[in-house]
């Protein structure tokens, strides 16, 4: 059996993997890089991708080189799967350039969310009719291969790992994961009883070179935003993801120590409906404490897609910009640059606060600059609220001794070379693209 990292054995996102026997070939994740290849200084913006054809961007090294996977390249035989661990741009952000014949695994809630957000804004997955919808521990087969999931603790709902077995061999990608958020019974499931015999770990290290950092769990930072929340007697706005359900979560309890409701965007509320969970914050689901926000460019985004429907269904537990200064400091509004306007034209409460739940160096990039713009206009404070959703060190050391594999290769980190450092001479560090033999 071999194995290539194709790309991510020196940097974070843009991760693709193949894992290969005589008779089969399977890709992991085929992710968008974080920073442009031409240049690495810049972040890689989806929109500049636009009009370019396969082999340019094979070319410009943003599509990694790998037989048979592309539509319209050559004439090579086609990989036989493609397996997606979870729902975040830099796994599944060049999904659209892979051959419609290849059948793609992923797990059911991955599925959920990703079509959901599709019919939000637009296609950005790709056309794949031949799906199979993967289940925690529930093993399939794919050629001569077989490659059991496991459910893993991350920022992105439903996140997988993968055990693949071929040829009397085991190879475990542990994808992203952590230990410290709402799903970390998961990650403490996993190191109670890991799969045994494992030959090759490929762990993620996100916060290598970080090593010294420690991070809230997901409760922890839920007391400190509601307790920040009480020195801002106006408005509580927060930027998070919409697919960071464990985030949603958060805010949610934050608001309810608070004494406040829960406000969200049509976006966040809709990806939410369709994972179809009885415990997730929604109106619908009896949260009486929850409405969602009613704006312009989000309902017009739906009706464009025929999905009219998708906001007519939350009519009863509708709120407008308008009504929201009536509620003032009672509420926890979900934020997006792009209904500035309407915030604006309804008047901003004195002493609001925007609560940031994202990675910090984004406030760095000029996407935020109408947001700093927003900010600085009407006096409102900045406070950064955010718990990383990858794994720290002493995670990822319980993580490797639980595998205990014969060999620990790097994967999505800046710094492989660390890895030696804390788990000793198992580790191999590969080069992008260079073939390693089991």
């Amino acid at each position: 059996m071999n194995l290539i990292i194709h790309r991510g054995t020196h940097e974070i996102g843009g991760t693709c993997v193949e894992i290969a026997t005589d008779e089969t070939r399977i890709i992991i994740d085929l992710g968008m890089p974080l920073a442009d290849p031409r240049d690495k200084k810049k972040r890689l913006k989806e929109f500049s991708l636009t009009g370019k054809t396969v082999p340019e961007l094979i070319r410009d090294g943003i599509l990694p080189r790998v037989p048979g996977l592309y539509r319209s390249v050559g004439e090579e035989k086609a990989v036989d799967a493609v397996l997606l661990s979870h729902p975040h741009q830099d796994h599944y952000g060049l999904f659209k350039y892979i051959r419609e014949d290849i059948r793609i695994y992923l797990g059911e809630d991955t599925d959920l969310m990703l079509r959901a957000s599709e019919a939000l804004l637009g296609d950005r997955f790709g056309r794949h009719e031949d799906k199979v919808l993967m289940r925690d521990r529930e093993r399939v087969s794919i050629g001569d291969m077989n490659v059991t999931p496991f459910l893993t603790d991350h920022s992105g709902y439903g996140a997988l790992a993968f055990l693949v077995e071929a040829e009397g061999k085991k190879v475990f990608y542990s994808g992203d994961f952590r230990g410290h958020g709402r799903k970390k019974v998961l990650f403490e499931e996993l190191l109670s009883n890991p799969p045994s015999g494992v030959n090759v770990l490929m762990m993620e290290g996100t916060m290598m070179g970080r090593e010294s950092e420690t991070l809230q769990a997901e409760e922890d930072l839920e007391i400190e935003i509601a307790s920040t929340a009480r020195v801002y007697d106006g408005m509580k706005l927060f930027i998070c993801s919409g697919q960071n359900v464990d985030r949603l979560v958060t805010f949610y309890r934050a608001a309810k120590r608070a004494g406040a409701i829960l406000v969200l965007d049509l976006y966040a509320a809709n990806i939410l409906q369709e994972l179809g969970r009885k415990s997730l914050p929604l109106p619908t689901n009896g949260f009486k404490d929850v409405r969602i926000l009613f704006t312009k460019q989000l309902m017009k985004r739906l009706l464009e897609r025929n999905l009219k429907h998708w906001y007519e269904r939350w009519r009863p537990y509708e709120i407008s910009p308008q009504a929201l200064q009536r509620v003032g400091k009672k509420a926890f509004v979900m934020f997006r640059d792009s209904s500035v306007h309407e915030f604006e034209a309804t008047g901003i409460p004195k002493g609001s606060v925007l609560f940031y739940s994202l990675w910090s160096q984004y406030t760095l990039e000029p996407s935020f600059e109408k947001t700093q713009a927003f900010l600085e206009r009407h006096e409102i404070g900045l406070k950064e609220m955010h718990t990383s959703g990858h794994a720290v060190l002493p995670d990822l050391k319980r993580f490797a001794e639980s595998l205990d594999p014969e060999v620990l290769i790097p994967i999505h980190t800046e710094y492989p070379e660390k890895y030696r450092e804390h788990f000793g001479n198992r580790v191999r560090c590969l080069k992008d693209g260079e073939c390693f033999e089991l």
